[in-house]
């Protein structure tokens, strides 16, 4: 090779790695700067290599730092949306690739969770609360749906224990929130009753008589005989029922416009109309907003 073509050769070679540069340039700065999420992986063990922010966010990491060196499946959920296990889903995509150039297909990875510690507490009291409100939900769902087919099971009992024995669970379940005052009558003797329907009537207007009181204000519940009746009255001191909502108190799903961030789905005075007509007996509510709330529920022996 002469000193020109030496000379033409260097100059070539010389612009070819200029251009080589450039265009590497190029693809970094589209890497960068893309909004859409890029990870390169290793094809060999399927780990990441690099990636660019917008992939960092879109994963709601820290920084690329969390992403280098983590395996797909680490990133990504156990199966992919087209029903195949994660890890059989890497192998075989990075083979098309590799064979093919290129491959489009549906994945699912599954984000970083960044929450302080506090705020997981509260994702997660939350979440228990919900779930809890739910399940109740679908009970009392359930519980209308047996009331409605109208079976009863009567059987001989005990009004005072039992009566006695459901105070101390509402006071339990309430965390003694409110005092419950328990007044005898004349007590009948020797009644038969349905102990779940009535289970549901006493347990759902005490706790109303609790929830809807401030802590520490006596609920107070009556109970004795009158005639051949079964007559109790559960008595309040707390918000009472606004007029507007009076007409309602029976409809499923209503509650009144001042409750407030008082947990409750609607259903409780509903249960408690239904076990009673079931009972053939009759309830009356008597309130005033603000004043507190009487609840008289009578039911023949």
């Amino acid at each position: 090779m002469n000193k020109s073509n030496s000379a033409e050769w260097n100059e070539r070679c010389s612009v070819s790695r200029g251009q080589s540069r450039n265009t590497e340039s190029m693809f970094r700065l589209l890497f960068e700067r893309t909004a859409d999420a890029v990870w390169l992986f290793d094809p060999g063990n399927a780990t990441v290599v690099d990636c660019n922010d917008a992939a960092a966010a879109l994963m709601r990491c820290a920084s690329r730092a969390d992403l280098i060196g983590k395996r797909a499946e680490q990133l990504s959920t156990e199966v992919q949306p087209d029903g195949t296990p994660t890890v059989e889903s890497v192998a075989r995509r990075i083979a098309e690739t590799l064979k093919t150039g290129n491959s489009r297909f549906e994945w699912t990875a599954r984000r970083f969770d960044q929450l302080e510690p506090t705020e997981r507490s509260d994702h997660l009291q939350s979440i228990r609360k919900n779930t809890r409100r739910m399940a109740g939900l679908m009970e009392e769902v359930l519980l209308l749906g047996s009331l409605d087919a109208g079976k009863m099971e009567p059987a001989p009992l005990d009004l005072g224990t039992f009566v006695r024995r459901l105070v101390d669970e509402v006071l339990s379940a309430t965390n003694h929130r409110c005092p419950i005052d328990l007044l005898f009558g004349e007590m009948p003797v020797g009644i038969r009753a349905d102990k779940r329907l009535l289970h549901h009537i006493f347990t759902n207007l005490l706790t109303n008589g609790v929830k809807y009181s401030d802590a520490g204000r006596v609920v107070r519940l009556e109970i004795g005989r009158d005639g051949a009746d079964i007559v109790c009255a559960i008595r309040d001191k707390g918000i009472g029922i606004p007029e507007a909502d009076r007409e309602w108190l029976f409809n499923a799903f209503h509650r009144g416009h001042n409750v407030g961030d008082r947990p409750g789905t609607g259903l409780g005075l509903v249960i408690v109309k239904h076990c009673v007509d079931l009972h053939g007996g009759k309830i009356l509510v008597e309130s005033k907003s603000g004043e507190g709330t009487t609840v008289t529920v009578r039911l023949p022996m």
